[in-house]
């Protein structure tokens, strides 16, 4: 359990240093790029309210998104260098999540937050679960095997999560851009 929780708590810090590193680089290499990007522009989000969304299509768009991204980084953790496979990966989210909410925090002040929190509820709850089984896995292979039971708890956390993002995550994220605009 001992060098579970160690190789838990390097994956943990591989993507806290990727969320700062994320925000350093919003803050001080793309500076005045991130106040001018129309990303979170007041105007977009309200055309986002104005959008009429057929959710069986963004179903089978989300769905076919998530499956891709899933299958490439699988295919990927089973080469050769999986622990660096992880930990890039691990990095990489980590910056993405920290640029993305330095982002949102400067063009929309603390409403900006809460537009990126809403924006990966409840699905997230649901891939992050999927992912943290596969990462651990992926982490400490070959000590740990692979199992029928884990493939079908992971495709079933991952499939609630797809049905999240199409049907659930819209909703909210339109109470949120309401509350913004």
């Amino acid at each position: 359990m001992r060098v579970l929780r160690k190789k838990s708590q390097l994956l943990t810090i591989a993507l806290v240093v990727g969320f700062f590193v994320g925000i350093i680089y919003e803050n001080i290499v793309a500076g005045k790029q991130v106040t001018t990007s129309d990303l979170f522009l007041k105007s977009n989000l309200q055309r986002y309210l104005q959008m009429n969304v057929i959710t069986q299509k963004y179903f089978w768009y989300v769905a076919k998104e998530r499956i891709l991204f899933l299958l490439v980084i699988c295919i990927c953790a089973c080469m050769k260098w999986k622990k660096a496979f992880v930990t890039l990966l691990l990095l990489a989210v980590g910056i993405l999540t920290g640029a993305l909410t330095v982002s949102a925090i400067l063009q929309l002040g603390i409403k900006g937050l809460g537009l990126c929190v809403l924006g990966l509820l409840p699905q997230g709850l649901f891939y992050g679960i999927a992912y943290y089984i596969l990462i651990l896995y992926w982490y400490q292979y070959p000590e740990q095997k692979w199992n029928r039971v884990k493939m079908i708890f992971v495709l079933m956390m991952y499939g609630i999560g797809i049905v999240m993002e199409a049907y659930v995550n819209p909703i909210l994220i339109k109470w949120m851009i309401k509350s913004i605009c």
